[in-house]
């Protein structure tokens, strides 16, 4: 199990040594992206058996993944939406699903304790 802050210049061989972990929570930019040259990488530890998990930099942001090409590409890839789901919180959500269900992908998808809003609302002043 790994939680992985993407930065700006990160480069795939850094995800490349996390090859063969069971799980991978990425804490991305906005909406929940990394870098274009990430993607295949990350497709390819999820074909591996990896599941990958999206979460957001942002307070309080939300993943949604089909705004941008990049995130239909993560998408596409098998990268789970980890929705407004704080990154740590995903991450101990994730050890658990590995532990606890059968589908550990689809566990990440869903609000299991109140972790994850149906939908986010803007700050109220």
């Amino acid at each position: 199990m790994e939680l992985l802050k993407f930065t700006p210049g990160m480069d795939a061989e850094r995800l490349e040594r996390l090859a063969g972990v069971d799980g991978l929570v990425i804490e991305g930019t906005g909406l929940g992206h990394v870098h274009t040259d990430l993607v295949s990488t990350l497709g390819k530890m999820v074909d591996d058996g990896t599941v990958v998990a999206m979460t957001s930099a942002c307070i309080e942001g939300r993943v949604c993944d089909r705004v941008y090409d990049t995130g239909r590409d993560l998408l596409d890839a098998g990268v789970v939406e980890a929705e407004d789901t704080l990154p740590e919180t995903a991450y101990v959500k994730l050890m658990w699903a590995l532990a606890n269900r059968d589908d550990p992908t689809a566990a990440m998808g869903e609000s299991l304790a109140g972790e994850a809003t149906d939908r986010s609302t803007p700050w109220q002043a």
